[in-house]
């Protein structure tokens, strides 16, 4: 039976092998464990002396704010020593105040003061006698036996009768704090508040945290009905509160730690076993082979005999025959290499247009040349002939047919080439691109000519036959066979403007570099000035979109220019409603936003790209438009722009003028203008009055000093540090560039 012995040597050694690595695994285990436990306790000792001087020093930073606003708080300190002459200054400052209290300190359950001249009791919620107060129990006990001096064990806290308690720890201050005569300050912290904090700062699952006040309560208990194992214990010096900390039991972790001499007795004697293992299955597989070479030399002494007796001859022709036989069957072997050219002729022409080798004269007109002969060909030219919408293309193929309607095209690329008496060698390069080289032997301008008018027979013909388009690019001309790369590379960037001038067209390089290229950085700021518009609800955003792609179309920008393009678009109009109100960005960060940044990935043509930006930007607007309808400043921040659109150029225009003059507050103004508008008032105003200097300073020779006037600056340096923050660039500067750039028109 084939594999048979292969088997049966497998099954012999594999459970050995398996056995010793299983054995030396434990071993390995066993040491890494005991060390890992030890750095453990180690770490875990730090980590819990932290955890109680963090704690410690935020209780401490309580009880020392106590003492600081009970103290210099005039808020606080109306309540007890005016309590009749001003209900605003002794009830509700005080009452804020111990709002803004509790909300600086986020560890602070609750907080109230307590008045002797009245029993009243103050709380962030309400104002009621002692002897409806929830916590009066406690109250009273403190009237009684006085403040204590530190921080209380757990007790549970109400502040109405028909509340639910809360677990809190507790400390109390007298006011005045010597005397305690007019009354007394409590604070509760909650205990799941402490837990919290005390989480966050280790969350592992591996270990647990125990904390418990003076009398034992638990603070905090993280470990469950699992066996655990303690490590460390501390106590607060500042609390004496108790701290535990250690790991879970269970799991091979627990069992290689309290057993782990057994385990190590069990590895040796696995490896013990292995090692006697090992021995005995050799012994026995060395068995058969031991029998072969005993039949094998029994054999050459029995034929030695008959060569003997028959001079030789039957054992020299069977090896003359099997080395005959073997000679021959390489031949054969040799042969079918040799005559398999197909795919080495597709590599040579690969390392041929790319140069990824020196290709010799030699080796050109070697048996690998795959170009057709036709005549004498002084002039070279590479094609790129690529598969539009690749995507679909295989989606709607499978690989059969694919590589059927692939040979299609080469082959009436090769026949098409014939009749216009090209020599032609055409393999493909890459999953969606032909490569085909041309010969020639007429005059670089006609040979375009004709190669144009080849690679629009062949789009018609694909396109009447085939359900699919083809792009064509054609290289410059070459006449050594050394520069065959550089037409190759003018073939690809030839194709690179299939983006912006869109599919199934041909292109010819030397056509397309006389064109107007003008860098990418030509439309950042109408990209900025597009951020701007969309942030402010203004409707020209559309208009200058479309600018943004008839600029990128005018240029003739590449696929990566489109690309860097799309990618600061997106990039500035997110950045611009990143500072508008959290409503406002719902749709654009779950839908909008991240589906521009797919769009960007996977579009094949500028027209693509701008119809799927415009449908998204068109759905974000009016989600924007709604959003600000439903919020009640809308009208009011509309009429806001007006004032400032008529009076940007007054220089005493501020927040507080517009303020006053629509009758708000100051910081609500501010607000509404930063949640509706999505930047700052001073930064809208800067970027308008910016705006309108530099159509004075395009349209109009006045002075700088008289355009700063002009639109609301009194001081010439002001206006120029401002414009060259924006613009990145100074006033006059910006004018030069500006008369350079139409004189160039």
């Amino acid at each position: 039976m084939p594999g048979k012995w292969f088997k049966r040597l497998l099954l012999s050694y594999l459970p050995i092998f398996v056995l010793v690595i299983f054995s030396l695994s434990i071993l390995f285990f066993v040491i890494v464990n005991k060390v890992s436990r030890e750095e453990a306790k180690q770490a875990n000792q730090v980590f819990m002396e932290q955890v109680l001087v963090q704690l410690d020093r935020t209780l401490e930073l309580i009880s020392q704010q106590i003492m600081k606003e009970s103290n210099s708080n005039n808020g606080l300190k109306d309540y007890y020593f005016k309590p009749s002459l001003d209900t605003f200054g002794s009830l509700v400052v005080p009452s804020e105040k111990l709002r803004e209290f509790v909300g600086g300190l986020p560890l602070i359950d609750s907080i109230y003061l307590y008045r002797t001249a009245d029993e009243m009791v103050l709380s962030t919620n309400s104002l009621m006698p002692l002897s409806q107060f929830g916590d009066q129990a406690f109250a009273r006990t403190v009237l009684k036996n006085g403040a204590p001096p530190k921080w209380l064990p757990v007790r549970a806290y109400r502040e109405f009768a028909d509340q639910s308690p809360v677990n809190v720890v507790t400390l109390v201050r007298n006011v005045p704090l010597l005397g305690g005569e007019k009354g007394f300050l409590v604070v509760n912290v909650g205990v799941d508040k402490i837990a919290k904090y005390v989480m966050e700062m280790s969350s592992s699952k591996f270990s647990y945290i125990q904390l418990e006040d003076q009398n034992g309560a638990f603070l905090l208990n993280t470990s469950d009905t699992r066996m655990r194992s303690e490590i460390n214990s501390a106590v607060s010096s500042y609390t004496g509160w108790v701290i535990h900390s250690g790991l879970h039991d269970g799991g091979l972790f627990y069992v290689f730690s309290h057993i782990h001499w057994i385990w190590l007795g069990v590895a040796a004697g696995l490896v013990i076993l292995g090692a006697v293992w090992l021995i005995v299955v050799t012994r026995r597989n060395y068995r058969p082979v031991e029998m072969i070479v005993d039949q094998i030399r029994q054999f050459a002494v029995q034929r030695t005999q008959l060569l003997a007796a028959s001079s030789g001859q039957d054992e020299f022709r069977f090896i003359e025959t099997a080395l005959s036989r073997l000679i021959e069957q390489s031949n054969e072997y040799d042969q079918q290499f040799r005559e398999d050219l197909l795919y080495r002729r597709q590599y040579f022409f690969q390392e041929a247009i790319t140069g990824s080798r020196v290709i010799t004269a030699e080796d050109w007109n070697g048996e690998l040349n795959g170009l057709t002969p036709a005549g004498d060909k002084r002039r070279l030219f590479v094609a790129v002939i690529e598969i539009d919408k690749y995507q679909e293309f295989q989606n709607q193929y499978n690989q059969r047919d694919q590589s059927l309607l692939k040979f299609v095209v080469k082959s009436v690329v090769s026949e098409m080439a014939e009749k216009h008496d090209l020599a032609v060698w055409a393999e493909w390069i890459g999953n969606e691109r032909l490569g085909v080289l041309f010969g020639t032997s007429v005059e670089e301008e006609t040979s375009l000519q004709v190669l144009k008018k080849l690679g629009e027979e062949l789009i018609g013909w694909v396109e009447a036959n085939l359900h699919f388009s083809v792009t064509s690019g054609f290289g410059s001309g070459v006449e050594e066979v050394g520069e065959i790369p550089l037409s190759y590379e003018d073939a690809i960037n030839a194709l690179k403007y299939k983006t912006v001038l869109g599919g199934s067209g041909t292109f010819l390089y030397a056509e397309m570099k006389t064109q107007s290229v003008h860098t990418i950085y030509d439309n950042l700021e109408v990209i900025r000035k597009l951020s701007s518009c969309f942030k402010q609800n203004n409707e020209e955003w559309e208009a200058i979109f479309r600018e943004v792609f008839m600029n990128l179309r005018n240029n003739l920008s590449s696929k990566e220019e489109i690309v860097i393009a799309a990618n600061y678009l997106c990039y500035h109009l997110n950045q611009s409603l990143k500072e508008m109100a959290q409503e406002y960005r719902g749709l654009w960060e779950s839908e909008i936003h991240p589906q521009m940044m797919a769009a960007v990935e996977n579009f094949e043509t500028l027209d693509e790209l701008e119809e799927r930006y415009a449908e998204l930007l068109s759905q974000a607007f009016r989600h924007l438009s709604r959003m600000r309808e439903k919020r009640s400043g809308h009208t009011l921040i509309k009429d806001i722009k007006t004032y400032i659109e008529n009076h940007y150029d007054d220089p005493n225009l501020s927040l507080q003028m517009i303020s006053d003059h629509f009758q708000l507050n100051t910081k609500y103004v501010s607000q509404l203008f930063k949640d509706e508008m999505g930047e700052k008032f001073v930064d809208y105003l800067a970027h308008l009055r910016i705006r309108h200097a530099k159509d004075l300073l395009k349209e109009t020779k006045a002075p700088v000093q008289d355009i700063a006037m002009k639109v609301g600056y009194t001081h010439s340096l002001s206006f120029i540090r401002m414009f060259k923050k924006v613009m990145n660039v100074t006033p006059g500067d910006y004018r030069k560039q500006n008369t350079l750039a139409r004189g160039q028109e």
